[in-house]
C-alpha cells in the first residue's frame, strides 16, 4: 500500500551505509559520484531516522550492508551489492555478471567473513559500543 504523501523518490532503491567507516566511505562516495541520475538514495546509518521503515535495528543494519529496492524489498550482502551495482554505470556489467551466474551464493561467505572484521574492528575503535 502506498501512502498518499509518497513522493517519486520513494521509488528508488535506498542504500543504508555507515557513514563513519572509512572504507564504507570511499565505496560509498565512489558509487555517489557514479549515481549522476540521482537513481538511488543514500542513508548514512549515522543520521537521525536513517533506517525509519526497514524493520532493522541499528546493530543489524551495522553488521551488513543493507538496501532497499525499488518494489521495497529488503536485500542484505552480497544481493544488496547487486542492487546497487545494477542502477551504476559501469558497473552494471558487474551486477549482471554475478547475478547471471549465480555468483551471489558463491561470494557470500567472502562477504560474512569481511563484514564480521569489519564491525569488530569499528565496534572496539575508542571503546565504541556499536549496540
Amino acid at each position: 500500500m502506498v501512502d498518499s504523501q509518497s513522493t517519486s523518490t520513494d521509488t528508488r532503491p535506498t542504500v543504508f551505509f555507515d557513514g563513519q567507516c572509512p572504507v564504507c566511505r570511499r565505496e560509498i562516495a565512489l558509487y555517489q559520484r557514479l549515481d549522476r541520475a540521482g537513481a538511488i538514495e543514500w542513508r548514512d546509518l549515522h543520521e537521525p531516522n536513517s533506517l525509519e521503515g526497514t524493520g532493522l535495528t541499528w546493530e543489524q543494519a551495522m553488521q551488513r550492508f543493507h538496501c532497499r529496492d525499488r518494489d521495497g524489498s529488503l536485500h542484505s550482502g552480497v544481493a544488496a551489492f547487486t542492487v546497487v551495482w545494477s542502477y551504476l554505470p559501469y558497473w552494471r556489467w558487474l551486477s549482471w555478471f554475478v547475478r547471471g551466474l549465480g555468483l551471489t551464493r558463491v561470494l557470500e561467505p567472502f562477504y560474512r567473513w569481511y563484514a564480521r572484521r569489519r564491525y569488530q574492528r569499528v565496534c572496539s575503535i575508542d571503546g565504541k559500543d556499536c549496540k
